[in-house]
């Protein structure tokens, strides 16, 4: 089974910290998973972080253009939520702050 998870972050990478705002988080990594493991990441700007109305709808566009199927938050996102599950694509809130591998981990994906 092949998915592609976000992930919004600082700087990006497996070793970044899971942003508190999926909406105004400066970057997205992108993490494709194949069989329960890290087959490939790739870091992208968020081009709506600074976007003063709208940036859930937009992000949430943005990410399912990108071929995403499962995004990490530690908030809710009320304007992409319904763009999500129209096209299918899962959202799993964490609490408090932890890492990427973490947030991963708690998927059920290694490394």
């Amino acid at each position: 089974m092949q998915l592609r998870v976000a992930i919004p972050t600082e700087k990006g990478g497996l070793e970044d910290r899971v942003h508190e705002s999926l909406v105004r988080a400066p970057t997205f990594t992108l993490i494709l998973v194949r069989d329960g493991e890290v087959a490939g990441v790739e870091v992208v700007g968020n081009p709506y972080s600074r976007e003063p109305y709208g940036a859930g709808s937009k992000v949430a566009l943005f990410l399912v253009g990108r071929g995403v199927n499962v995004v990490v938050s530690r908030m809710d996102c009320p304007k992409g939520k319904a763009i999500f599950n129209a096209s299918g694509v899962k959202i799993v809130k964490v609490e408090g702050p932890l890492g990427v591998l973490e947030a991963l981990g708690r998927l059920g994906i290694t490394r």
